[in-house]
């Protein structure tokens, strides 16, 4: 059975997802007056990875100032890098604030979009079992979304509890227990301290040791508040500021062997070797450039590897036993396993199935990697589009100011495909290539090419998360629309 989105003269829409991304492209929809849209979220709350990662301590490390909505400045934070429980809040204050909700079906999953060439539409396949109808689909599911689990053997045969920090166990009571937490990525750098202050003991596995930089948080004090509300332009220079400081940082990012680079590893350097133990110290400093891999915020994690009750390990877990873990011929006893090891980030937009032209999937079309139009549109799949999709993602700067950016664009895509009278816009396959060809150029030269793993490149080791240089020169290249770049059916 087919329902559609709206009946109205503007354009029917389909939006998976309603966290930060999907949020934005509907609160932006409905100011331009468009509300003939329906957005699908597999959960029962808006908030997307706010919603998921509520584990102890977890939040953002870019300031809060920045991390939130330009048309949705708030004035009040707490503190610069708010916890989840206050992000996850500004989030629902935006979905109803702006009256969103009621555009939302949630605990529905899209599990297929298929484009139908004759009729110019998406057929989209939930997962209740009901098939809707639109003209444009858009994909706001972002790249962090699916706990990866590592296969290890014997994890089956473990009678203790493990689950993925994304999917935190508010159940388990870690006071007097052994834990092993197996990842030393952002989530764990969050949460490690306030376990090991718990837990009996705490074995941490990592692959590599990241970079640390100090958080200096800080609540903001009452007489800031009152500023940044009342006073005019002090909250908008603060996060002007901010801005620009985290910009400027994109220096030490453009290759590993410049002077800004070679210089914040020193600092770096100086400031871990003080904060670790001699003991330590060969296992936490890394051998690569910072920036190769995301540079990590915290000032307690360093210290908490110093704990007596807290246990360092190099060495690769091989495998689980009933009641514990197995490195080389020392078998730990552990009461639970944390997995905090990361998302799948470079299989695009998946679990759905997309398909477009000529019954070619996306996962076809991106093998064996993503070739797109800023990172918002591919060739080959009409009326559709992506938020946070391949190539958008920064490791210095707000991920929002990326997307509101990318929410533009679509925006002016669809002003465009109405101003032409058009059933379709797709971006042209020689207009994809060239700005991959510039893209890859660019990638090439930076930091993250450099001879470390993490999660901006996929297994061939191609960087497919990544933007290749500022925030603000993806801004300059995504605000008007060059109409010559695609095809208007």
């Amino acid at each position: 059975m087919a329902t559609s989105v709206s009946q109205s003269d503007s354009p029917r829409i389909i939006i998976a997802g309603a966290g930060m991304s999907g949020l934005c492209l509907a609160i932006q929809l409905k100011r331009s007056g468009i509300e003939s849209f329906q957005i699908f979220e597999k959960s029962s709350e808006v908030g997307g990875t706010w919603l998921d990662n509520h584990y102890p301590n977890s939040g953002c490390d870019i300031p809060s100032h920045l991390y939130s909505f330009s048309f949705d400045r708030r004035h009040d934070w707490s503190q610069k890098y708010a916890r989840q429980p206050e992000i996850l809040n500004y989030f629902k204050t935006c979905a109803d604030k702006f009256g969103i909700r009621s555009f939302i079906q949630f605990d529905t999953s899209i599990e297929e979009a298929v484009f139908d060439e004759a009729a110019k539409i998406w057929r989209v396949t939930t997962s209740d079992g009901k098939t809707h109808e639109a003209d444009i689909f858009v994909s706001a599911v972002g790249q962090l979304n699916r706990p990866k689990i590592p296969q290890l053997e014997g994890l089956d045969q473990f009678q203790g509890a493990t689950w993925h920090s994304a999917r935190w166990n508010d159940e388990f009571d870690p006071t007097d227990r052994d834990v092993a937490v197996i990842g030393n990525g952002a989530s764990a750098i969050q949460f490690l301290p306030g376990l090991a202050g718990q837990a009996r003991s705490v074995t941490l596995f990592q692959r590599s040791p990241n970079w640390i930089h100090p958080l200096h948080n800080y609540r903001y004090p009452g007489w800031a508040k009152f500023a940044f509300r009342w006073i005019p332009l002090a909250a908008r220079l603060h996060r002007g500021w901010i801005f620009l400081i985290s910009e400027g940082r994109f220096i030490a990012f453009a290759n590993g062997e410049n002077f800004a680079n070679k210089e914040y590893r020193r600092w770096l350097t100086r400031r871990m070797k003080k904060a670790a133990q001699p003991n330590i110290l060969p296992d936490v400093i890394p051998d690569y450039p910072p920036g190769c891999k995301r540079i990590l915020l915290s000032s307690d994690y360093i210290e908490t590897l110093n704990r007596e009750n807290v246990r360092l390990v190099s060495r690769p877990l091989e495998k689980f036993t009933s009641d514990g873990v197995v490195v080389g011929d020392e078998t730990i006893p552990v009461d639970a396993a944390i997995f905090a090891t990361g998302f799948e980030t470079t299989g695009f937009l998946q679990p759905m199935r997309i398909v477009g032209r000529d019954g070619v999937t996306l996962d076809e079309a991106f093998h064996p990697r993503p070739k797109t139009l800023f990172g918002v549109m591919a060739a080959g799949f009409p009326n559709f589009f992506m938020l946070y999709g391949p190539n958008t993602n920064l490791g210095h700067n707000s991920i929002i100011f990326m997307v509101e950016c990318q929410v533009n664009y679509i925006l002016n895509c669809l002003q465009a495909r109405k101003n032409r009278q058009a059933r379709a816009i797709e971006p042209k396959v020689e207009a994809v290539e060239q700005y991959d060809n510039r893209l890859q150029h660019k990638l090439n030269a930076t930091i993250w090419a450099g001879d470390c793993a993490s999660w901006y490149k996929n297994a061939q080791g191609s960087i497919v998360n990544n933007w290749w240089g500022t925030a603000t020169a993806f801004w300059k290249q995504t605000r008007r629309l060059d109409s010559t770049q695609f095809l208007f059916e």
